[in-house]
This record gives C-alpha cells, sequence and structure tokens, in this order.
C-alpha cells in the first residue's frame, strides 16, 4: 500500500521541535553510518519554467526516493517527495512536501542551532516575515529557551502580522521593527529567511554581527539570488554548511559571490561532522557561528519519514494500492 499525504495532511501531523529531534538523530546515524548517496540535483528548465530533481539512498534509514518540484516564480511551484522502502522496493508514501520543505528546512536549522548557538540564548532577530521565517523561528524555540524576538521584512503589513501571529502563537513578545539592522541588534540568534533576488543589497551584513550571536541563512538557494554578504562568512568563528561547499558554489548566490570576492576560502565545515561531534560547533561564548543553508534531499526523505510516521500513528492519509507493481524477469 501507498499512503497519500496532502499539504494539509503534512500540516496536520507536523511539529517542527518533534521533527528536529527526528532529523538530528537521522542526520547522526547516517553520517556514522556505511555512506548516504546523495547524487547531484538534477536542474532543467524550459523558458520560465523548471525542475528539479533531488535523489537520496539512505541505508541507516531503509529508505531511498526522491523529491523533485517544477513550475515557475510566476505560475507557482509544486512539491512531491516520494519514500520509497530500501529492503522490499515498496513505494511506501507520495507526500506533497510545499509546507514540507518549509518545516524540514527550519527543523534542520534548528539541530544546527542546537549545535552552534549559546546554551543561554534567549533571543532571536529574523529578516523575512514569509512561511521559511515562521518555520525557522518555530524550530529556534523548540531548541533554546527564547523569550523574545524581533521581526523585519521589506512590507511593513506582513512584519507587523508576522509578529501579531506568531507572539500569540509563541506565547512571548515580538516586535516588528522599521529597519533590519534593529531586528538583529541585541539579539543572540539571528534567522535570515527571504527572497530577496539578484539585488546588490543583500538583506543581511556582516558588519551587524556582535560576539557570542548565531546567524542561521536559509536563502539565495539559487546562483541568482542573494541574502547575505561575504563579511558574514568572513568574520563567523565556525561557518557550517548542509550541502558541499562544491555544490553551494554553483547553487547559492552568496557562496558564488564569497568565493569571487575571496578565492581559495575553504573554512566552512559539513553538518555531518558537526552533529557526529567530529568538529566543535562553539569554543568560546563570543564565538560567532553561522549556518548556511541550501536543503538537501536527505533532509526530504526523512522529514517525509517523519511526517509518515506521526500520520500512520494518527490514522491520517489516503492509502491507495501499491502504486508501483514490480516487474517480474
Amino acid at each position: 500500500m501507498t499512503l497519500l499525504l496532502s499539504d494539509r495532511d503534512v500540516r496536520a501531523v507536523c511539529d517542527i521541535g518533534g521533527m528536529v529531534t527526528f532529523l538530528d538523530d537521522a542526520l547522526r546515524q547516517e553520517a556514522k553510518g556505511p555512506g548516504a548517496q546523495l547524487p547531484e540535483r538534477m536542474n532543467i528548465a524550459h523558458g520560465n519554467k523548471f525542475l528539479r530533481v533531488m535523489p537520496a539512498l539512505l541505508p541507516e534509514a531503509g529508505l531511498f526516493g526522491l523529491k523533485f518540484f517544477h513550475g515557475s516564480m510566476q505560475d507557482g511551484v509544486r512539491y512531491v517527495v516520494a519514500v520509497c522502502d530500501l529492503d522490499t522496493g515498496a513505494v511506501t508514501a507520495l507526500v506533497d512536501a510545499a509546507y514540507l520543505t518549509a518545516a524540514r528546512t527550519g527543523a534542520t536549522s534548528g539541530v544546527a542551532t542546537q549545535w552552534l548557538s549559546r546554551d543561554d540564548s534567549t533571543s532571536v532577530g529574523v529578516i523575512g516575515s514569509g512561511l521559511e521565517a515562521e518555520t525557522n523561528l518555530r524550530a529556534v524555540c523548540s531548541v533554546r529557551s527564547i523569550t523574545s524576538a524581533k521581526v523585519y521584512s521589506r512590507s511593513s503589513k506582513r512584519r507587523e502580522a508576522f509578529a501579531a501571529r506568531m507572539s500569540e502563537s509563541l506565547g512571548f513578545p515580538i516586535t516588528a521593527t522599521s529597519e533590519p539592522q534593529q531586528a538583529v541588534a541585541g539579539t543572540d540568534i539571528v534567522v535570515v529567511a527571504t527572497n530577496t533576488g539578484p539585488d546588490p543589497v543583500v538583506a543581511y551584513q556582516g558588519g551587524w554581527l556582535e560576539p557570542g550571536q548565531h546567524v542561521v541563512s536559509i536563502g539565495s538557494t539559487t546562483a541568482a539570488l542573494r541574502e547575505i554578504d561575504s563579511t558574514t562568512f568572513l568574520r563567523a568563528d565556525r561557518v557550517v554548511f548542509d550541502a558541499s561547499l562544491s555544490q553551494l558554489q554553483n547553487e547559492s548566490g552568496d557562496v558564488i559571490a564569497l568565493l569571487a570576492e575571496s578565492p581559495g576560502w575553504d573554512a566552512g565545515v559539513s553538518l555531518d561532522r558537526l552533529v557526529t561531534g567530529n568538529v566543535l560547533g562553539r569554543e568560546r561564548p563570543e564565538d560567532i557561528t553561522v549556518f548556511k543553508s541550501v536543503g538537501t534531499a536527505a533532509q526530504d526523505l526523512l522529514g517525509a519519514a517523519f511526517v509518515l510516521r506521526e500520520a500512520r500513528a494518527l490514522g491520517i492519509g489516503t492509502e491507495v494500492d501499491d502504486v508501483a507493481s514490480p516487474k517480474q524477469f
């Protein structure tokens, strides 16, 4: 049987804090195991339409599958994750991954924040007011005892709405600010979650960094997009990526700009080395740490496995006959 999970189903079962815990353990097990396989993403395009395919094979989780998403920025994008059992080959689930993508992005940031931010962090500055700003803030709050936050986005209406909605949801005051630097000044953790486009004025500047801060950046996932400047990377005592530098230098405008300005820079380390304890997150309270995320197929597949587990426990979703019967030879 294959379980079909709609976007509404995913939202109904997706607890961000629970996903943080699930991903932290699963990513560590995969890193310690015989070797997850994450081939390069495939990207094709026609006019303003695109298709990206992200496969993964995760031996420790007993899973393989892929995420594909397609469409255009003008007409909308559709996301699907196919989850398969490694032993039987059965397609166990097809998941609408629109909300799931934002949730697993936030949850991965939560994993990194747990390892990189100061234990006594209580305040967050958010730049961005969209769905991924929300899921990342929720994830940060699941791993640190946050008591206040500030938010900036270019739309005063959106930032005010975000502050009101999230204050009520999270149970502590969130203040909307009229300038981005105001939002991050004096905070312990910074979340930059924007879609700024190829604008030379990036959303966050490294000159704003303060001792002890931890910065999460989840935008700039294509070569054309920018979100944080190169100084942010260069001033950090520890930079952690969720994908290889070779992938990032082709897919993230932030990293492309960094390497253009500082050829040969290779101070970043991978998230798997962090969660397995091969590298330290921070050595001193005053260290500045940065987590730059572009997302991986492993995160997608493990995030889908988490919501699949929760959906089955709650009896949510639609079961259909196996969507792919085995062909016998």
